[in-house]
Parts: structure tokens; sequence; C-alpha cells
């Protein structure tokens, strides 16, 4: 079968790039739409007919670049029970995709920092997401104060900081990172 090699290799969905890479013909992906075989689930994107398709998996397909953040990775990571009423995602200065900004709020990163600290957390529907870790999330939320939610920071960090899977070392790394070292102190204190 044509889909065979392809859908091995990518969790069932597939680009017209990597279709052809596995020698399937832009007009054989087009006979197999038309036979129900496959179905487009975004501009250049398909995926097997029994895929369900995974929104937030799909935009990390068309944005490799994007890395979810901010509230959406305190949730993401388990330290908020609300899911945001808009995703956020990061990307590198000067990465600019007009779709991600009609779908997302985004936010901007050196491209230094942009690939650091970066975990693999399984969506709902089982796919792989780039969603930064707990220590840079916490960091990155106190870096612009007037942008930060107190009331999904605060328990955030008392959870973080009470839990037995905290790494204190990465947290001062990314508070050095982000120069909120002096921001971070009384939460740090108000715990022990």
């Amino acid at each position: 079968m044509l889909l065979g090699n392809l859908a091995e290799n990518t969790n069932g969905y597939f680009s017209l790039k990597t279709a052809a890479e596995s020698g399937i013909t832009r007009w054989q992906v087009q006979e197999l739409l038309r036979n129900g075989k496959i179905q487009k689930v975004s501009y250049g994107l398909y995926a097997l007919k029994n895929v369900i398709p995974d929104e937030l998996f799909i935009t990390q397909l068309l944005c490799p670049k994007a890395v979810f953040s901010h509230e959406s990775a305190l949730f993401f990571n388990g330290y908020s029970d609300q899911v945001p009423f808009r995703y956020t995602v990061s990307v590198p200065h000067g990465y600019v995709s007009k779709s991600l900004s009609e779908q997302y709020d985004v936010r901007h990163v050196s491209k230094e920092s942009a690939e650091e600290g970066i975990a693999i957390i399984k969506s709902d529907l089982g796919n792989d997401l780039r969603v930064y870790c707990i220590e840079r999330t916490l960091c990155e939320l106190l870096h612009k104060p007037s942008d930060l939610d107190k009331e999904r920071f605060i328990p955030a960090i008392q959870k973080y900081l009470r839990s037995k899977n905290k790494d204190i070392l990465t947290l001062m790394h990314f508070a050095k990172i982000f120069r909120v070292e002096k921001r971070l102190l009384p939460y740090l204190e108000a715990v022990q």
C-alpha cells in the first residue's frame, strides 16, 4: 500500500513533501483524498482517514519553531487546572507566521534561548507537543510583571516549590537568564 511507510514515520500525518520523499506523487495524494483514504487537515498537510485531527500537534507540524509557553505551559505541565482561553506559543525573534498569530498569542524569545528548556508532553490525543519546562515557564512569567496573572502564578509556584520533583538549580538557571532572581527570592523564602 502507498501509505504504509509514510504512516509509520509520521503519526499518520504527512505533507506533500514527505509524501514525495516516500515516493508518493502529488497526483496520487489527490487520488487518495478523492477515494477517502486520507483527509486534508490544513493547507499542505494531510492525515490518514482514521486520524482524529489534533489542532495543537498540527500547529507544531506547520510551525516547528513554535513552543507552548506561559500560561499554556503551566496548564500542560500540570501546574494550572484552567484550560487557556487562547493558547500561547513562543517563537524565535524574526520568525513570522500570520496563521500562527491568528490562532494563538505569539511571544518572541531570543534565538539563543528559544530551544532551551523544552519538554515533550503528550496531547490529549497522544501526540508529542513541545512545551517549555515548568522552571522556564515560572521565570518567564515573572519576567514581565505587567502580564503576570497572580491568580495562576502564585498557586503554580507554591505547588512547584512543594513538589518532590522541583529542581532549584534549573529554576535558578532560568531566573538568571530572564533576570528575575530578585523577584523569585520572596517566593523561595516563603516556602522555607
